[in-house]
């Protein structure tokens, strides 16, 4: 997990170096050599699986508050003034990023994907679909309607990285799960007023999706019901 979570940031950082046209600097880690996984096909939400909003919330700021403390000469004053979220540095500002994460991924319950060798096209469920032409793979910036984006593969993982007005950008790492039937999307917010960005995990299953004759309802006690609706019922539905 550590090691992911430093590749996220390696690459964001060299995402923002492109982005700004500015020139690569030493230290900066660069992509892994494409490894093109295969996204393609219909994802649905595991609940199950999701990571806990909260759970997430404290994670952050105890690691931030561990740092700080490595940080301090005087670390025994440091837990003398409380563990709550209030007392961290930009602690609104990072409940925000988290509550950014959650409402902007929280709708997508399906995803559809088809993918080529050289484009990908990513539907999300209530939400704009992300496209990517990565033929080259280098990661060129382009303008879209919310900011500037640039999407590649980093190894056998899929990013798109947006940035947005007002020093806030947005990051989705798609990885494909060791049997190809999970598939992981990491949603990053990053903002220039935190050190640190927030990181929000969704995982899907791979599902077939049923013909069209089929018509599925969500119920509380039995989850999703789906029924055979006749040709000439559903010719004459509203």
């Amino acid at each position: 997990m550590r090691v992911a979570f430093w590749r996220s940031v390696a690459f964001g950082a060299l995402i923002a170096i492109l982005l700004s046209g500015c020139q690569a600097k030493s230290g900066v880690e660069a992509p892994r050599k494409p490894l093109r996984a295969d996204f393609s096909g219909s994802w649905e939400m595991d609940y199950s699986l999701n990571d806990s909003l909260e759970g997430k919330l404290d994670q952050y700021f105890y690691t931030m508050r561990r740092q700080m403390q490595r940080q301090s000469s005087n670390a025994g004053a440091d837990r003398r003034q409380g563990q709550g979220y209030a007392q961290m540095p930009n602690a609104n500002t990072v409940v925000a990023m988290a509550r950014f994460a959650d409402q902007i991924t929280r709708a997508t319950t399906t995803l559809d994907i088809e993918q080529t060798y050289n484009h990908i096209n990513v539907e999300r469920e209530d939400s704009f679909a992300l496209a990517c032409e990565f033929g080259k793979n280098e990661f060129d910036p382009y303008e879209n309607l919310f900011g500037k984006e640039v999407c590649g593969w980093d190894g056998h993982q899929l990013v798109f990285h947006l940035n947005l007005p007002g020093g806030v950008a947005i990051q989705h790492r798609l990885t494909l799960g060791p049997k190809g039937k999970k598939l992981n999307v990491a949603t990053t917010i990053y903002n220039d007023q935190v050190a640190r960005p927030f990181t929000l995990n969704r995982v899907y299953m791979h599902f077939e999706r049923l013909p069209s004759d089929f018509k599925c309802k969500q119920t509380v006690t039995k989850g999703k019901v789906c029924s055979l609706v006749s040709r000439d019922t559903a010719g004459v539905q509203r």
